[in-house]
């Protein structure tokens, strides 16, 4: 974002990385306690601190309400609800900085069973019906025009996509980042809470997150207090939070249920069946660990919108980046190892603000496509009607003995590599967060690191003689065999450069007890031979001449995800580990391809 949003992100994150952990904490508490305090007042609004909002069933939640002091009429409502505190959490307070002293009022809420609000917490019970709730009591207030936008990223977008499809009418409008673990089975990924990739569970990030944020009750605020890196090697990986934490959270639930679509129904993920009658600013980045998740909501929302602003109005906006950063690549020139272009940077505030005054003033629509997205390595803005674009098709490239990645038919023949779990391919970046401490670079990172493992097959293609656009959904179709029940796939799309950088494009995995479906669950037979599809997170990409494309796969990457044990029973309760042999075979029209989505036309040409 620009302006002062930028440079103060920019100063706060330069003096952040200077100091202790401690004095981060400080410096954070004085800049969410005392400091905000006084811009709120010198932004000339009132703050109406623990308002307790009844919710139909008696419980009550904890609100504070930002009214700007000049409103000699009623005003518009900007609704932010979180699970992180409302007090001091700068993903909610922001949003009073910047809308309230423009005539918005701004209201911050407690979710259910954390820090002031009544209730027991589960990510995400009770949301849809607390936030309809909600939005008839502001609208009742004399202060309120009846008019209610929703915004916030992560947990605070998840809960508006949720609340959405209670179809409030006073619910004009959201601005949802990084909400796309806010689909179930709603979207082919089963992505739930961002928590899953191809039903591997994201140990990583459901570990921190659940150990850190996961009390169900007010008195329940703390975190475990344990360092991640000591622990996350423990098995088993499904009671990993219950044995380090004194307190219930939902981490063991929300792994053993994957295949259970009533209880993730129950918790008010997304469906096919659910209807939306607002429209939505959807937000996200390429790096993002539920990105897959914000283009199947969107999707969703816009076929099973029940008006046409819903439906002509799902808009999708994807940056560089990583969870909830977009402005970081932008203000330190990189993603990971991944340069970008701080000039090509977005005004995002700019969008908002149009968004917003459009559907709760009455101002022009701001100038959007359906699709907005960021192309990467080309370091410009493209847009698009719809996902993936209408100039994409689909090139076969099909992986060869010794290494190679052609699209001419490879010849028959195959490659073999042990998988250990007790000596697992390490998670080198990729969509990473929410981790509670555990120090875990995220991002597209180099993966020379990986490339001589004897447990990853590495294939290339020759160098391009012209420039690349990768822009859509990746897949790669793998045939494959294993002589244990059941073990992963991970497959890692590179960019190789001319001086042997393998830069990381985008990663997809697949649990392969999952082959025919997440809801059709089958042990392999050992020794026989399928062909498995490993759908990859969407991207937008440019591999420039000279540059390979180059392919990774292994069957772990940890502990970004959890590695499987190769067993046939539940995962996530196993505790002995063994080695499968894992084969991937090549030759004729049917053997292992990676399948691109590529732009028609020269990607140079489209910069003139």
């Amino acid at each position: 974002m620009t302006g002062p949003r930028l440079i103060f992100l920019a100063c706060l994150l330069g003096i952040m990385s200077l100091l202790a952990v401690s004095q981060r904490d400080r410096l954070r508490a004085l800049w969410q306690g005392g400091t905000f305090k006084a811009q709120v007042l010198a932004a000339g609004m009132d703050r109406q601190r623990d308002v307790m909002i009844p919710m139909p069933d008696g419980v009550r939640l904890a609100t504070d309400i930002y009214l700007p002091k000049q409103a000699y009429a009623p005003v518009p409502t900007l609704l932010i609800r979180l699970p992180y505190g409302k007090d001091d959490f700068e993903g909610a307070l922001w949003w009073v900085r910047a809308f309230g002293p423009s005539g918005y009022a701004v209201v911050v809420q407690d979710l259910r069973g954390r820090y002031g609000s009544d209730g027991v917490f589960a990510p995400y019970a009770h949301v849809a019906g607390d936030g309809a709730a909600t939005m008839d009591w502001i609208a009742a207030q004399e202060w309120s025009d009846g008019g209610i936008a929703t915004a916030g990223c992560s947990a605070l977008g998840e809960v508006q996509l949720m609340q959405a499809k209670a179809g409030n009418p006073h619910l004009r409008a959201m601005i949802a980042e990084g909400a796309g673990g806010a689909i179930g089975t709603g979207g082919a990924s089963r992505g739930y809470f961002g928590l899953f990739e191809g039903g591997i569970p994201n140990l990583a990030a459901a570990y921190g997150w659940f150990s850190a944020a996961g009390g169900k009750t007010r008195t329940q605020m703390q975190e475990a207090g344990v360092d991640p890196a000591e622990v996350i090697t423990d098995l088993p990986s499904g009671t990993l939070v219950a044995r380090h934490r004194d307190d219930p959270t939902d981490y063991e639930d929300f792994l053993s249920h994957f295949e259970d679509p009533a209880y993730w129904r129950d918790l008010g993920y997304l469906t096919a069946q659910d209807r939306f009658a607002a429209p939505a600013l959807h937000v996200n980045t390429w790096h993002d660990i539920a990105v897959r998740g914000t283009f199947e909501a969107a999707a969703l929302m816009r076929q099973n919108a029940v008006n046409d602003v819903a439906r002509d109005h799902q808009h999708v906006l994807i940056g560089p980046g990583l969870h909830c950063a977009v402005d970081a690549p932008f203000i330190y020139g990189r993603v990971g190892d991944l340069p970008v272009s701080p000039e090509s940077a977005l005004d995002y505030d700019a969008i908002y603000r149009g968004w917003l005054d459009h559907w709760l003033r009455g101002a022009p629509l701001p100038d959007l496509a359906q699709y907005t997205y960021f192309l990467l390595g080309a370091d410009r803005w493209e847009s698009a009607a719809h996902w993936p674009p209408a100039d994409v098709s689909e090139t076969r490239f099909y992986l060869g003995q010794g290494g190679t990645l052609s699209q001419n038919v490879a010849a028959p023949g195959s490659a073999e590599y042990a998988y250990d779990p007790n000596d697992p391919t390490p998670s080198i970046g990729g969509p990473i967060c929410c981790t509670g401490g555990l120090d875990l670079p995220a991002g597209p990172l180099d993966q020379r690191a990986n490339d001589p493992r004897a447990d990853v097959l590495s294939f290339a293609s020759e160098p391009l003689t012209e420039a690349m656009n990768i822009v859509g959904d990746i897949r790669a179709e793998i045939a494959f065999a294993s002589d244990a029940p059941d073990t992963d796939l991970v497959a890692i799309l590179l960019d190789i450069g001319p001086d042997g950088e393998r830069l990381t494009i985008q990663q997809g995995a697949l649990r392969l007890r999952y082959r025919d479906g997440f809801d059709a669950p089958m042990p392999l037979v050992p020794g026989k031979t399928v062909t498995v599809t490993v759908a990859f997170a969407p991207i937008a990409y440019q591999i420039k001449a000279g540059h390979q494309i180059g392919l990774h796969l292994s069957s772990a990457s940890f502990p970004r995800l959890e590695r499987n044990l190769n067993t046939k029973g539940p995962n996530y309760l196993a505790t002995l580990p063994r080695i499968a042999v894992n084969s991937v075979f090549f030759g004729g029209m049917n053997g292992s391809a990676l399948i691109l989505p590529v732009q028609a036309h020269d990607a140079e040409k489209r910069a003139d």
